[in-house]
């Protein structure tokens, strides 16, 4: 089974990230690491934490800009993707790379 990872902008990111958990993954236009990282996302998601959702943001997509003044910690961001883990709103874990290895650390830890 394939998870769904939704392609989050300026009207979806807020209300994506204040569920029970969340991973946030950052990349953008024209990243082929990013894009292997979501097909192995979508491949291997429900394996690891079906309650987990999912989502990618393009950080040079337009309308952005709402999110990088309320997340300024996104200038510091050099390696993309980029992931970070909310729970409940809360960003719990951030980490570069795509790494199922990495995920299955950060979600064992909080459980």
């Amino acid at each position: 089974m394939l998870v769904r990872i939704e392609q989050l902008d300026s009207g979806t990111w807020a209300p994506f990230l204040e569920a029970p958990i969340s991973l946030l993954v950052l990349g953008k236009t024209g990243c082929e690491a990013c894009k292997i990282w979501a097909k192995t996302l979508s491949n291997q998601m429900d394996e690891i934490a079906s309650e987990v959702r999912v989502g990618t943001l393009l950080l040079d997509a337009p309308g952005l800009a709402h999110f990088k003044i309320a997340h300024p910690w996104i200038a510091l961001v050099d390696v993309l993707p980029f992931n970070a883990l909310y729970i409940n709103g809360e960003r719990v874990a951030e980490w570069a790379g795509g790494s199922i290895e990495r995920l299955q650390k950060e979600l064992n830890g909080r459980a």
